[in-house]
């Protein structure tokens, strides 16, 4: 992590924390917050609402640098890093639980187009399953953008579930977690898609059908 991002990173979680004692804290209060001058904040970022959402970008970035700590990641399956993943994240927006329950649906989950947030994470979706060497042949041809906009879907779902969630631990949260993970890894891993797929082949060249239209033709063929 460089200083320009690790600056940034601690002028965002301020910021966070700031966003709960006023909504409408002013750049000029942030900076002597931070013992900073304005003019360092701007040079990172144009507005406010751009250092808030920074949070939720800052919070990838700490996630890629766990992992690279983790000795065996290469070796998780699919539900292992979508598990770490979303457990991760979850971690880190613990600290600051209050300001994700605040602005999650404004800065992340809005309607004018992808935010920062979902697109970096949407990279991570799909290294995970680009880079899965177990799925089979007809999963692995399901690795498009819909279905990372899927998996992002269900994300923001994970994130409105553990913000409601108020078991011990939030463990009703984990326990979702990896339900949900076991079903995409067995989804993607089960030959079931392969046969499918050889089925759909077979019957597209072995129907009876097939001769019945093939006779059709070559009859007005022959007619005409």
């Amino acid at each position: 992590m460089n200083k320009k991002t690790d600056k940034k990173i601690r002028i965002s979680d301020a910021a966070a924390v700031k966003y709960l004692e006023n909504d409408r804290f002013t750049i000029a209060s942030l900076a002597d917050e931070l013992d900073m001058e304005a003019s360092e904040i701007y040079d990172f970022f144009p507005n406010r609402r751009s250092i808030l959402q920074f949070y939720y970008e800052a919070a990838i970035i700490k996630y890629r640098r766990i992992i690279t700590q983790i000795d065996d990641y290469s070796s998780f399956s699919m539900a292992e890093k979508l598990s770490t993943l979303a457990l991760t994240l979850l971690d880190l927006f613990q600290e600051n639980r209050e300001f994700v329950k605040r602005t999650y649906p404004s800065y992340v989950v809005c309607k004018s187009g992808s935010t920062p947030f979902e697109k970096s994470l949407k990279q991570e979706i799909a290294s995970i399953y680009k880079g899965d060497q177990k799925q089979s042949r007809a999963a692995s041809l399901l690795n498009i953008e819909p279905i990372f906009e899927l998996i992002l879907y269900h994300f923001h779902g994970l994130i409105r579930f553990w913000l409601r969630d108020h078991s011990e631990g939030y463990q009703k949260t984990m326990e979702l977690v990896d339900k949900w993970t076991a079903f995409v890894q067995e989804v993607n891993y089960s030959s079931i898609l392969d046969r499918g797929f050889e089925l759909a082949k077979f019957a597209a060249y072995q129907t009876p059908l097939k001769n019945v239209f093939s006779s059709s033709h070559n009859n007005t063929t022959t007619n005409e």
